[in-house]
Formats: C-alpha cells, sequence, structure tokens
C-alpha cells in the first residue's frame, strides 16, 4: 500500500489560523481510566472469521460508510464496479454480522465520487449522501456534479433519489472529499472539497432545474493558501454545532496535517491536530478523516501519527487533550461512538493485519488492543469502517485483492496487569488487576501458573504459584463479553 505525503498553507474565511492547543485551558485534564490505558497488555486475538459483505466487484477506492437503525440492524454502503460504470450498493447486517439483505441506493451511474455518507434521519430512516455524474447528458440534472442524496425507510429495501441539490459547487462528483451531517430539525449540512477549497451548505437547493440550482445563494467557503490542498473531508455535528475535519496538505509544520473548524452555526479558529506532522511533513490518511461528535457534547478524531512511517494512532479530543497508542506501521484509521459516549477505534497496519479498541464512557482511554487478523492470506487493505452502536465492535474492510467488503465483529479487551516475586521452585504470591478501559473488572477468571482466582468489585484477586523452571509464567483473564488479557511473570532461578 502507498501513503502520499503533501505540502501546503491552511487559510480559512477568516483567516491564516492553524492554531496551537492550549488543553489545560480547553478541557478537563485526563483522569485515571485514560493513564491506565498506557499499562498495555499484548494484543489479544479475536476467535471467530470474517464474512464476505458485499456482492460484486467493489472499487478499489471505496470506502463504506455505516448506519445502525433503531432495530438494531446495521446498514453499510459502499461502491461497485459495474463495467467502466458505477453503483452504490447496500447491506444490512444483523447485531451477529450476518447478511441480511442487500439493495441498490443508486444504480449504475457514470461516475460516483468513493466517499459517500450514510446518515439516519430524525423519523427513523436512511439518507444517503453522494456525487457523481448520471450520464453524459449535459442537461440532466443529476449530471451537474452537485452532491445529491437519496433517501429510504429503515429497512434500506427501497430508495429515492430527492429532486435537489445539496452544494451548489458542482464540482463534487471529482472532488477530494464529501463530509454530511444533519441538524437536529433534520436539515442537511454537506461539504466537498476541491484543490483549494471546501464548499459546505446548511440545508438543501430544492430543484431539479440546472441553471436555478447554479443560480442559487453560494455555499460557505474554507480556502487553503497558494499550493494547498484539501482532502478528506468530514462533518459532524455536536449540538447542533457543526465542525469541518480535514487532512491539509502545507507548506510547513503550522499549516500542514489535521485540521478542525466550527463552521455552523458561525465559522470559528482553525485548530491543528497535536502531533499530525512531524518536522513539517505528514502522512495522508488516505480516506475520510475519522471523526465523532461524542453524546453529550465534544468532538473526537482520531489518525496516523509519525513520518514517514506511522507508530502510532492518535485520538484527539477536539480543543482538548490527545491519547496515542502505539501500532506499527498505521495505515487506515476508523473511528465510531455509540450512545454510551464509549469510542471503538480500529486501524490497518503495514501488514494489512487490523486492530481494533474500545474506550470508556468518558475521557480517552482504551482497553487493550484485539487483533482482528485479516480476511485472508493475500489481504491488501485499502479502507476501515467500524461501528460502536453496540456493546461489541462491528469492523468492516475493503480489500483489493478479492475486491470485496468484508466484515468481522469484536468484543472489548480486557486489560490484565500481574505483578508479584516469583523464583524457581518456590511458592509465591501472583497480584492480578483486570480493567476495562481503566475501570475495574469484577468477577473475571484469571488462571496461570497452576492455580486460578475470580476477581473482586476492585477488580483483583491473588494467586499462589509454584514456578518449576526460570523464565515467566503466563496469565490469562476471561469475562462473558471480553476479549481475554494477558500478561506475564518473571521468575527468577
Amino acid at each position: 500500500m502507498s501513503t502520499r505525503t503533501r505540502a501546503l498553507a491552511l487559510l480559512t474565511s477568516g483567516g491564516l489560523a492553524a492554531a496551537a492547543l492550549s488543553p489545560a485551558a480547553l478541557s478537563p485534564a485526563l483522569g485515571a481510566a485514560d493513564a491506565a490505558a498506557d499499562r498495555r497488555t499484548p494484543d489479544a486475538r479475536v476467535t471467530g472469521g470474517w464474512r464476505t459483505v458485499s456482492s460484486g466487484a467493489v472499487d478499489t477506492l471505496s470506502e463504506i460508510t455505516l448506519a445502525r437503525t433503531a432495530d438494531g440492524v446495521l446498514h453499510a454502503v459502499y461502491q461497485q464496479d459495474v463495467g467502466s460504470a458505477d453503483e452504490l450498493e447496500h447491506a444490512a447486517i444483523a447485531a451477529s454480522g450476518s447478511v441480511l439483505a442487500r439493495s441498490k441506493p443508486v444504480g449504475t451511474w457514470a461516475t460516483l465520487v468513493h466517499n459517500p455518507k450514510l446518515l439516519r434521519t430524525p423519523t427513523g430512516g436512511l439518507r444517503l449522501v453522494f456525487s457523481g455524474l448520471q450520464d453524459t447528458d449535459t442537461a440532466n440534472f443529476y449530471s451537474q456534479g452537485h452532491a445529491y442524496d437519496t433517501v429510504s425507510d429503515a429497512s434500506g429495501s427501497a430508495w429515492s433519489l430527492q429532486p435537489r441539490a445539496l452544494t451548489r459547487f458542482d464540482y463534487a462528483y471529482s472532488g477530494y472529499g464529501t463530509g454530511a451531517t444533519t441538524l437536529s430539525d433534520g436539515t442537511a449540512v454537506t461539504a466537498a472539497s476541491l484543490n483549494r477549497e471546501t464548499h459546505y451548505r446548511v440545508g438543501t437547493i430544492d430543484t431539479t432545474d440546472p441553471a436555478t440550482a447554479s443560480a442559487a445563494a453560494p455555499d460557505g467557503v474554507a480556502s487553503a493558501g497558494a499550493g494547498g490542498y484539501y482532502w478528506h473531508t468530514q462533518l459532524v455535528n455536536s449540538g447542533d454545532t457543526v465542525w469541518m475535519v480535514t487532512y491539509v496538505d502545507g507548506a510547513s509544520e503550522a499549516s500542514e496535517g489535521i485540521f478542525a473548524q466550527q463552521v455552523h452555526p458561525t465559522p470559528g479558529p482553525v485548530l491543528k491536530a497535536p502531533g499530525s506532522t512531524t518536522g513539517g511533513s505528514s502522512l495522508n490518511p488516505d480516506q475520510t478523516v475519522a471523526a465523532v461528535a461524542r453524546p453529550g457534547g465534544g468532538v473526537v478524531v482520531a489518525y496516523k501519527t509519525g513520518y514517514p512511517t506511522a507508530d502510532a494512532v492518535s485520538v484527539w479530543q477536539v480543543g482538548g487533550g490527545v491519547r496515542r497508542i502505539r501500532s506499527d506501521d498505521v495505515d487506515q484509521v476508523a473511528l465510531d461512538t455509540g450512545s454510551t459516549g464509549r469510542l471503538w477505534l480500529a486501524w490497518v497496519d503495514g501488514s494489512d493485519e487490523v486492530h481494533a479498541a474500545r474506550s470508556g464512557p468518558s475521557g480517552l482511554g482504551f482497553g487493550a488492543v484485539q487483533s482482528l487478523g485479516r480476511p485472508g492470506s493475500g489481504a491488501d487493505l485499502w479502507r476501515i469502517a467500524v461501528d460502536a452502536s453496540l456493546d461489541q465492535g462491528t469492523v468492516l474492510v475493503n480489500d483489493v485483492t478479492t475486491r470485496r467488503v468484508s466484515l468481522r465483529t469484536v468484543e472489548p479487551g480486557l486489560s490484565l496487569s500481574a505483578s508479584g516475586g516469583l523464583r524457581r521452585s518456590r511458592t509465591g504470591s501472583v497480584r492480578v488487576k483486570v480493567t476495562d478501559a481503566g475501570d475495574a473488572v469484577k468477577g473475571a477468571r484469571v488462571t496461570g501458573g497452576g492455580d486460578s482466582c475470580t476477581t473482586n468489585a476492585r477488580g483483583r484477586c491473588t494467586m499462589r504459584v509454584t514456578p518449576r523452571r526460570a523464565g515467566k509464567v503466563s496469565f490469562v483473564a476471561v469475562e462473558d463479553g471480553y476479549g481475554s488479557g494477558r500478561d506475564v511473570v518473571k521468575v527468577k532461578r
């Protein structure tokens, strides 16, 4: 896989504003749960396999967009190739990961953008925001290059292309990112990026007449300076305050990397994500920037950190603190949040292995990283998505080797910390603590060294172990609803 490195300066409609952060002034300090996340245990490998979601040849550049409806069904949309044309396929997926049904929200078009956005409507249905050219007829409203939408009820079985445009900007079809969200009253907010500008619009242009759409009031515009480019734009709604999060090429440390800016109800200053550049250089995220609005307020962004090789995933509370999770050669990153505020983070590494971890309900502390492997021995993963709406995580990837979207569910990982002064052929005590994102787990069973114990309300218990040889003794913690946690204790001679 390749990642692209770019350079440019960031300007906004309010002027140059690549602001440094002041976490202490802008958000509460990170709590004990965050600190506990640094005591990492070895990755736990998740049992169970990958499942195929898609039905046809998935486009190699296609992102995967997700939304779960109130009936518990997860809906996924991705782009498939139909000869030289494109289509968008929808899959309805049960909590177990099995595909219940498929449909075509957008049938065969001449071209489609690779990153549509699937949203829930205030009435419980589904709305898909996308762009493209329906055909080569320049008089066709749906071949004008605006952002468009199609809607369905909660089943996703039948879709209705809406008679409107979501942007006046008519190069959304060839752009570098389509972002979308919805205000609490159902108002659409849409963004499309191309070269040095991102055009964003609150509301719709309710017409199918090309001339009328082109004459509508202008979109809002955020612009980059000379030589600069916006990429992979996302919009998130936090209490009807809409934030735009994007990757920007830049010419310096201060003007390149991941940036966040409030764009509604009024434009705000640009904030730069900590560590999104190294020595003035950065790595392209290669898909829509991972950003979510957490229940209760606040925007959280996840991105790879390091250059020329990413050695960590950073999770940033916009305007506040940042947490780094170390991983080898990070490629694509995905993030989602559920109603409890817990985050699920997932990423692909340079070996096309998938990893995932779940946070606590607040703060940026994460539980043990779970390793999900890959869909096949020859997998080449270019895109990843994750759903956090259940206690388990649901991870989907686009494998360009097989041209398939594949899915795997994952349970949150237990973190096990074991300690004790053990010597060969002597009986000693091993004290263990089991946590989930820093919170104690009661009732977990820990085994190792020929003994076992069950954790109390503080997540602790003690075992008596008599090692037969010097080296290490392994311990494993298990509990229903979690991936196992592991740790070792050294044994002296």
